[in-house]
């Protein structure tokens, strides 16, 4: 039997209803807000991610999915929404200043190929949010408030914080990368991938999924901060918590990315320790892939923890529709009549459905019973000569005899 390849997941019946339904809460979150859908290709020049994302980030140095095409050129399967986006922003120009401020967001699979686990797939799913032209205290809060917004969308509240820092940039991050390479070398057994980041990017050792608890006492990147930027992280920390938000600053957090500067967060499952919303700002990204100098923010959601913490707390994102009626045909006649009225009740927006392999009216009615139809109709030669058509409801079992013309109108709950 061939089997799915490792890291990946099926999705089908009330999983793939569920899965469905959270993206369109998204999709109405993200309107609400004014942000309008962009749609990448979901493979791109291996270039993009490394002058992008950063050859010091675990994605571009072991998690992607690499090919070279016919012609010797190099792609990956995309490994992050960002990058992707800012190309397209700066291929199609869509940073000219009547498209600014420019509020996108996509949603699709990303890979990576790293160890599967709870809410950790080598082919997961990413909602994502993105904002270019923007750069003030007050957009940073939108921003973050936006996730909220989504979070409550889903009545997904309970054991989620908001962690929020801000990485300093320029000479106050050489000043902090120096006084930190000083502190880790007083460390002792650092593992090997932390070893490379202290040459390449100390800061990677911040978010080592093993050695960042070594880190932990080290001097903080906050003390090196302009006091204009220890102001707006203050700042952000208030009003974030006036608007009822749970919220915290922790002064070693980094995103896994090298493009971030200036404000981050996480939303957290404390419960998991997992985050499930994660961004911030990301100001040079633009012009380092080619575009001019312009301000840019957003985050993305991991769509497989967001279904966990659903699952976990028996959240019921969707309520699946009723079956207005089930049709039980017992003739070849009957069988013709019931795609005639089947096309006409669909037109209607009213759910109907039969099943074409009942072969008696004891295997029609389990067909009825395992379908739960709020109204079963039995059609037989009898009923199309007489027009006479017997209805009956589940919920009362009083059959309701109407005629043929009748039968759309019932259901609609006309008179």
């Amino acid at each position: 039997m061939i089997q799915k390849p490792r890291g990946t997941q099926d999705l089908f019946l009330n999983s793939a209803a569920e899965w469905n339904a959270v993206e369109e809460k998204f999709r109405k979150v993200l309107n609400l807000f004014n942000y309008g859908e962009i749609i990448t290709p979901m493979f791109e020049s291996k270039e993009l991610f490394v002058r992008g994302v950063g050859d010091t980030s675990d994605i571009v140095s072991k998690e992607m999915y690499e090919f070279t095409d016919k012609k010797g050129r190099e792609f990956v399967l995309r490994p992050e929404g960002t990058a992707p986006t800012v190309r397209a922003l700066i291929e199609n120009k869509l940073y000219i200043p009547e498209n600014l401020p420019y509020k996108t967001f996509y949603i699709g699979p990303i890979f990576r190929y790293e160890r599967p686990q709870a809410g950790r797939y080598r082919q997961f799913n990413q909602l994502g949010v993105e904002t270019f032209g923007l750069d003030s205290l007050n957009h940073d809060i939108e921003l973050i408030s936006l996730g909220d917004s989504f979070l409550k969308e889903l009545n997904i509240e309970k054991d989620i914080i908001v962690q929020i820092n801000y990485l300093v940039t320029g000479e106050e991050r050489k000043k902090y990368e120096e006084q930190l390479k000083k502190y880790i070398l007083s460390i002792k057994n650092i593992c090997d991938d932390c070893q490379k980041r202290f040459k390449k990017n100390v800061l990677r050792i911040l978010d080592c999924k093993i050695d960042s608890s070594k880190v932990k006492n080290g001097p903080k990147m906050f003390e090196f901060a302009t006091e204009n930027n220890k102001e707006r992280l203050n700042e952000t920390f208030r009003q974030l918590k006036e608007m009822g938000l749970k919220v915290e600053i922790d002064f070693n957090l980094v995103r896994g990315l090298d493009y971030y500067t200036g404000l981050v967060f996480e939303f957290k499952n404390i419960k998991t320790n997992q985050a499930i919303i994660a961004g911030g700002s990301y100001n040079n990204l633009v012009e380092e892939l080619g575009g001019p100098s312009i301000p840019a923010s957003g985050f993305a959601i991991g769509l497989e923890r967001i279904m966990l913490i659903l699952n976990e707390q028996k959240i019921k994102v969707v309520e699946e529709k009723e079956i207005e009626l089930f049709i039980i045909p017992l003739s070849e006649q009957a069988q013709k009549l019931t795609n005639k009225l089947m096309l006409e009740a669909r037109r209607k927006n009213l759910k109907i459905d039969t099943n074409w392999n009942i072969k008696n009216l004891k295997n029609g009615f389990k067909s009825a019973e395992k379908a739960k139809a709020k109204n079963i109709l039995v059609i037989g030669d009898n009923s199309i000569a007489n027009n006479q058509y017997s209805i009956k409801p589940q919920l009362t079992g009083e059959p309701v005899e109407l005629k043929y013309n009748q039968i759309i109108s019932y259901l609609k709950g006309e008179k």
